[in-house]
């Protein structure tokens, strides 16, 4: 049985929450509490409105500088949604024009290709961009140029089953789990259009089709032969070393 937990709401707070309650936001900026308050002619100013929302329970720290968890009157408490893609919903709300992607194993897992998420949430962004620190604390960050803009799943920004499949054959040391990439691999080929695979595959190094090539040959050999990639000595899908041998 879940114990409520009630969280008081003063009087010169109702209007605030009320507000929050009709929108639901998942995420709620200093932005956001600043307009509601000049639109409801609240006296206190927006950072003392989240200071009192968040001592009080309706709002919870997201990790990001400015942006919080709105915590609906229908929780038992100050009980957070439990959603992975906060730190990364927060981000996106407090700087929207950063580039960031869900990437990898946590675009498997919404595009459906993958039936489990990883443990932290995966996001790339583009080479030689800056990480934000909510970010880099609560999500593994790779670094990836992708050649397709993204799709939209769960209102988030996610990499194209084409954009991950040739981001497995360009860094393949960015991958956690090559145990769970191979299982989906199947599913991943059919969801990407070959005219989508050629796109992320231009203006990529020959290593990197290569690597292509050794990846989905056994699938799809007539792929391979169609996008005419010309076989190479040795395929690293790891840190470079010496070879070992194991009897």
């Amino acid at each position: 049985m879940v114990q409520m937990t009630t969280r008081s709401v003063p009087p010169w707070l109702a209007g605030v929450v009320a507000e929050l309650e009709l929108d639901r936001p998942a995420v709620v900026t200093t932005d956001v509490v600043r307009d509601i308050r000049e639109r409801l002619g609240v006296s206190p100013p927006a950072h003392r409105i989240i200071e009192e929302l968040n001592a009080r329970g309706w709002l919870l720290k997201t990790g990001a500088h400015g942006a919080w968890e709105f915590v609906p009157g229908e929780r038992a408490g100050a009980i957070s949604s439990g959603d992975p893609f906060l730190p990364l919903r927060a981000t996106l709300k407090t700087t929207p024009d950063i580039p960031v992607l869900v990437a990898l194993g946590s675009a498997l897992w919404l595009l459906d290709i993958a039936d489990r998420a990883p443990d932290r949430p995966e996001v790339a962004l583009p080479k030689g961009t800056r990480v934000p620190v909510a970010l880099k604390r609560e999500c593994r960050t790779v670094h990836h140029d992708a050649r397709l803009g993204p799709v939209r799943v769960q209102d988030l920004p996610v990499h194209r089953p084409a954009t991950v499949l040739v981001h497995l054959a360009t860094r393949p040391t960015d991958v956690r789990s090559w145990g769970s990439v191979l299982h989906c691999l199947p599913a991943l080929l059919d969801a990407s259009p070959e005219e989508e695979i050629r796109a992320e595959l231009e203006g990529r190094s020959h290593s990197t089709r290569v690597r292509f090539a050794y990846l989905v040959a056994g699938l799809a050999p007539d792929l391979v032969e169609r996008l005419a990639i010309k076989p190479a000595g040795k395929v690293w899908f790891g840190p470079r070393g010496s070879l070992r041998h194991h009897d």
